[in-house]
């Protein structure tokens, strides 16, 4: 029975409060406008951690970072691109000093960049190709 109890408080204390409930991955959607060819629209999603692929209005999930990410959209006739910087959430920062002194959580969040948090939504304009 101590046994349990011992892994379980030693598992908490490695883990940050970030990375309990943020964890590393969060889900995107990203909104398009002025698309006129909204079925084939394909849109990338490109930070340091990794690249995806989306549809729009559809929520697509990525690895969390703390460096800007580039989204970009396009069809057959139209193109657009925005980057997004993420959000630090220093209530979780606050969370691991309490914990442990940051001694080991903040370690925990930092590897795993789950004090970041981009935007849930990401609106991308759509405009025509310089070739058409």
């Amino acid at each position: 029975m101590y046994k349990k109890i011992t892994l379980l408080l030693i598992g908490f204390f490695l883990t940050g409060c970030a990375s309990m409930t943020n964890s590393s991955h969060q889900n995107i959607t990203i909104a398009t406008t002025n698309n006129q060819h909204y079925n084939e629209t394909r849109c990338s999603l490109e930070n340091e951690e990794g690249k995806w692929s989306a549809s729009p209005d559809a929520a697509v999930m990525i690895h969390r970072d703390g460096n800007t990410m580039n989204v970009s959209c396009q069809n057959s006739s139209q193109f657009g691109e925005i980057s997004v910087s993420p959000e630090f959430e220093g209530s979780y920062l606050f969370l691991d000093l309490l914990l442990d002194l940051c001694i080991v959580s903040c370690v925990v969040d930092g590897v795993n960049n789950a004090f970041y948090d981009y935007p849930s939504f990401v609106s991308v304009h759509l405009q025509k190709l310089n070739n058409q």
